[in-house]
């Protein structure tokens, strides 16, 4: 009822207002203050005594009423955002702007209170008034030099490395010093456990409350004055406000040269401000840096942030000029490593945002701009035509988090009475709770990657990975044990479909991990918000050949371009590069066997295989086979993204974790040797006019490769 009243008042004080401008009184102070400095400017400072009378002149300057005026008024409009709107507590609305404007003495005792400590609990700064002489209200309009803020001028040079901070409250950092124990719960039991320290312990229980009204009062008002139009949106992160404000704070001819996340570049948050600068010229250069060589000693060593140049509206600069994955300083000066990009290359490689790639070299971004030039995008925004496989991404059924009340631990199960069945618990008449699978448990054309185990030690990744044996995979009937258990109606909420399996890709990743775009298939199942899912229209089948694209060499390699963080966001996955399904149909038929072979290896995955027509048992996990099946995928995906051998050998080496893998246990580069047969045969029967044959004997999905059906378990007997 308060905010409603205050919005009714607020409206009615408005009435007739264009837009807000600091005018009259304080445009006049602001000049006033801008010739009073320049006039002490002029004074000579020749002997200690004309010095000191300048330091006395413009201390005077900043305790006069102008300048008051100017700093309250300010004051008084950023606190109206984060001030308490209760009962009885002074309320800062338009009128209150007016009135400090006007006439400071206008203001009640209880308001200006209300104004200077908010301006000392979050230390508002205001260009326009601290530097007076720097940014000047116009006289006319055509001297307005930034629109936003309405002034001239601005600095020759700004130069910062700004602090990298999400503006987001998080529980377990507050409490990881004031009560460690509540820092160590998770989920719903951390949430429960603060409501407890309301008769525990009221007085953390009231510093927390300020804690987060604090840090939600900072992000209102980046988020909602629109001070920020371009970074205050999306997750919050002090850098990229910073930025912003940076790139406002200079003059026509000005540079800005700070030091940040390689993530104002590459992040969907912040595409809308890249995006501006890319619009009008104004990206001078980004060099880009990993923190191996512990540059920064004090972050993580994955931690990429960027040398990051802007210019003035008077510097136009014509190209842009990148380096990235630099270790030292000393890489900046190697010419293979810098190129150059154009506003029309950024519309070509990510045409939804125009976010920045990130190349390793100029080869790489000589590749990646030839199959961006053949290969459409997965998803092109605005388009009638743009998403040809029908795909809408979606961050996993269930959050870890705020979705917890509803995950069942395997021994709380068993205690109730339930019975596992492969990963399944079920009782009675067909009730049933089914596995939620956790981006670990995967990998490439495998569901069962790993188990999840508890750790009672993690204070933080309390769910650890234990990868299964080749025995294990070896072993049709067994299956990926997770931690949760969901019950089967309400998986069916999230997903009433039931489809026969899950398109999943794999959202914590890195571009220097040994592999960046993991994506897989997984039986039909809960699924948590770290294994998003690729929701398609489209029929097992054409999902299977989606799968195949997805998984291949050539699309990691483009992915690796754009991951500049560690998360696969959706926004990257869009915008990378996908044949359409009539371009794939053309090998169809062999991509199908070659990945339902490579899927169907336990019986959880028999709805997958029947959706497929292949009514056989599962088949058997063997190991040279898969890694021929796979080469063979891969070199057929190289053909289709029209990517010549030279360049297939270059994108290999750009694999370095799996060529060491790979150099440790057969003492070759046995991944890149057999693509490359491969490749080289399908060249050769293309050359020759005929049809591939597969080099696999015998063929892909032949049921002499499967296991008896005698190792169907009881509970797969059923569908």
């Amino acid at each position: 009822p308060v905010v409603a009243a205050l919005k009714k008042r607020n409206k009615a004080e408005r009435t007739g207002q264009q837009g807000f401008v600091f005018e009259t009184g304080t445009s006049s102070d602001a000049r006033s203050l801008a010739d009073g400095i320049a006039a002490i400017d002029r004074l000579p400072e020749d002997t200690a005594a004309q010095v000191a009378e300048k330091e006395d002149r413009l201390a005077g300057l900043h305790e006069s009423v102008a300048a008051e005026r100017l700093r309250v008024t300010a004051d008084a409009w950023c606190a109206a955002f984060v001030n308490r709107k209760v009962s009885g507590a002074p309320q800062i609305t338009t009128d209150t702007i007016r009135r400090c404007r006007e006439n400071l003495g206008a203001l009640s005792a209880d308001e200006r209170v209300c104004i200077d400590e908010l301006q000392q609990q979050y230390r508002f700064l205001h260009l326009h008034v601290a530097f007076p002489d720097v940014f000047r209200v116009p006289s006319e309009p055509n001297e307005i030099e930034n629109e936003l803020c309405g002034w001239a001028g601005g600095f020759d040079v700004v130069l910062g490395n700004p602090p990298w901070d999400k503006v987001e409250f998080q529980d377990q950092q507050f409490f990881a010093v004031t009560d460690p124990r509540i820092a160590a719960l998770a989920g719903s039991r951390r949430k429960s456990a603060i409501d407890e320290l309301i008769h525990s312990s009221p007085e953390l229980h009231g510093a927390y409350l300020e804690s987060v009204r604090r840090s939600e009062g900072d992000r209102l008002l980046m988020a909602s004055s629109g001070r920020f139009p371009l970074c205050g949106q999306g997750k919050l992160n002090t850098f990229s406000v910073f930025a912003e404000l940076m790139k406002d704070a200079i003059g026509g001819a000005g540079r800005v040269g700070v030091v940040l996340p390689t993530g104002i570049a590459t992040d969907d948050s912040t595409k809308h401000f890249f995006a501006s600068l890319i619009d009008r010229r104004a990206l001078v250069s980004l060099y880009d840096f990993e923190n191996r060589q512990r540059i920064f000693p004090g972050i993580d060593s994955r931690m990429r942030f960027c040398l990051f140049t802007i210019s003035g509206y008077a510097r136009l600069a014509l190209v842009a000029e990148f380096v990235f994955f630099a270790l030292d300083v000393s890489d900046l000066e190697d010419e293979n490593r810098r190129f150059v990009l154009t506003p029309a290359d950024f519309s070509l490689l990510n045409p939804n945002t125009r976010t920045c790639p990130i190349f390793r070299s100029k080869r790489d971004a000589e590749i990646t701009k030839s199959i961006y030039r053949r290969v459409q995008v997965l998803i092109r925004e605005g388009t009638d035509d743009g998403n040809p496989w029908g795909v809408t991404f979606r961050q996993g059924l269930f959050n870890m988090t705020t979705a917890s009340s509803e995950f069942r631990s395997g021994s709380e199960l068993e205690s109730d009475g339930w019975l596992r069945h492969g990963n399944q618990f079920v009782r009675g008449e067909g009730e049933r709770y089914l596995p939620l699978y956790e981006a670990k448990m995967v990998s490439y054309f495998d569901h069962r990657a790993a188990d999840v185990i508890v750790s009672d030690t993690a204070m933080i990744r309390q769910g650890q990975q234990e990868y299964l044996t080749q025995s294990d995979h070896d072993d049709p009937t067994r299956s990926a044990l997770p931690r949760h258990w969901v019950s089967e109606p309400v998986v069916q909420d999230q997903l009433p479909d039931s489809p026969p399996a899950l398109l999943a890709m794999c959202d914590v990743t890195s571009a220097t991990n040994w592999r960046t775009a993991v994506t897989s298939f997984v039986p039909y199942s809960a699924v948590g918000n770290n294994l998003p899912l690729l929701i398609t229209q489209i029929d097992v089948r054409n999902q299977s050949r989606l799968l195949a694209a997805t998984a291949s060499f050539a699309f990691d390699y483009v992915a690796r371009q754009k991951v500049g963080g560690v998360h696969m966001n959706f926004f990257i996955a869009n915008q990378l590069p996908v044949p359409n399904p009539m371009q794939i149909a053309v090998i169809g038929r062999l991509v199908d066997s070659l990945v339902l072979e490579l899927t169907f290896v336990s019986w959880d995955m028999r709805r997958y295989a029947r959706a497929m027509g292949f009514a056989g048992p599962p088949f058997r996990w063997e190991v040279d086979r898969r890694s021929l099946a796979r080469a063979e995928l891969d070199a057929l995906m190289f053909r289709l993204y029209g990517i010549v051998r030279d360049d297939v050998d270059y994108i290999m080496e750009t694999f370095p974790i799996v060529k060491r893998k790979d150099e440790a246990e057969f003492g070759e580069y046995r991944t890149k040797r057999l693509i490359l047969e491969r490749y080289d045969a399908m060249a050769a029967a293309e050359a020759a006019g005929v049809e591939y044959q597969t080099a696999l004997d015998p063929p892909p999905a032949d049921p002499a490769l499967c296991h008896p059906e005698s190792s169907r378990p009881d509970w797969a007997r059923v569908d």
